[in-house]
């Protein structure tokens, strides 16, 4: 799910909303917090915060965490909405509560440290940390150095205006219409191309593709009439929406090329991935996981059952 483009594409965006005159607004959205989209009245970390500990995920906890109690973690907070730092230099985002409500169910406490993700599965390797969430798309190429264990599903997603006046459900939906997107990123590269084919083969008109060098350009777009949608990263979308509920929504019934996104951990880890699927799946079976997912816009994203090193494609 993570790439660089995408990274950097967030990024862009945030500097644009930084310079925009609505900075309080969006530093006040900007928590996980969906009350400005109209859901769950209760943040990421309020969520997570109120997990009770689960006897059966604690059973699973190697001897080691158990000892000390907590879990060393790392995530490169670059990556917004997944992991990022508040104006208080605080990591947050939607792992930084999913790691929690985890260690909730653990009943372990938690200390989140920072590095370039490029060396993350190094340190993971090197067991500097017990285990990572930062948004690691799970690859038969990682599998073979790490654990991973899902936790929710990446891919395209959708904006359109706010209310999505066209009524866009379906990729299909695009056919005809200006749809945007950055120059160079997966989207322009495969995703339109692909969308071309699929309203060809059924016998509707291509859709004509706008793209743009920076994704603010890309939002700007669809914000004044000149495209008629964008395609970007699902996680990307949804915080998009989130952080200026007044002028997009994201569709979330589109999600193109899907992947899974897992939690990190050493291959000999001593059973600690059994633990993280088991805590994460209380947290699907009580709903928490689905509140959370919420509160950052990400329904999209939702899966249904956590495995340990799934098979990709799955």
């Amino acid at each position: 799910m993570k790439s660089p483009l995408v990274a950097a594409a967030a990024i862009s965006f945030l500097a644009l909303t930084t310079a925009c005159s609505n900075t309080e607004g969006v530093a006040a959205t900007a928590s996980g917090n969906p009350s400005a989209s109209g859901q769950s009245s209760q943040s990421g970390q309020e969520l997570a915060q109120a997990v009770q500990a689960d006897f059966k995920v604690q059973a699973l906890l190697p001897a080691a965490i158990k000892s000390k109690g907590s879990l060393t973690l790392v995530t490169d907070p670059t990556y917004a909405p997944i992991d990022f730092t508040d104006d208080q230099g605080k990591i947050v985002g939607l792992e930084p509560d999913m790691a929690l409500a985890v260690a909730k169910k653990m009943g372990v406490t938690i200390n989140i440290e920072k590095a370039d993700f490029n060396g993350i599965l190094a340190g993971i390797e090197a067991r500097r940390y017990d285990a990572s969430w930062a948004a690691f798309s799970i690859t038969d190429e990682r599998k073979d150095k790490v654990n991973m264990v899902s936790y929710m599903r990446g891919g395209t997603s959708v904006m359109v205006k706010k209310g999505n006046p066209l009524g866009i459900k379906s990729e299909l939906d695009l056919c005809g219409k200006t749809v945007a997107a950055q120059t160079g990123t997966t989207q322009a590269l495969s995703v339109l191309p692909s969308f071309d084919k699929k309203c060809s083969d059924a016998g509707k008109d291509k859709p004509a593709s706008l793209l743009l060098p920076q994704q603010d350009n890309v939002n700007q777009a669809v914000a004044s009439g000149r495209a008629q949608a964008l395609v970007a990263d699902n996680a990307l979308t949804g915080y998009y929406a989130q952080l200026q509920p007044d002028a997009f929504t994201s569709v979330d019934s589109i999600l193109v090329e899907p992947s899974l996104s897992g939690v990190v951990s050493p291959k000999d880890d001593g059973g600690l991935s059994k633990a993280f699927q088991a805590a994460v799946q209380s947290l699907m079976d009580d709903g928490t996981y689905a509140k959370i997912m919420e509160a950052w816009n990400l329904k999209s994203g939702v899966i249904t059952k956590s495995e340990v090193n799934p098979t990709v494609g799955s």
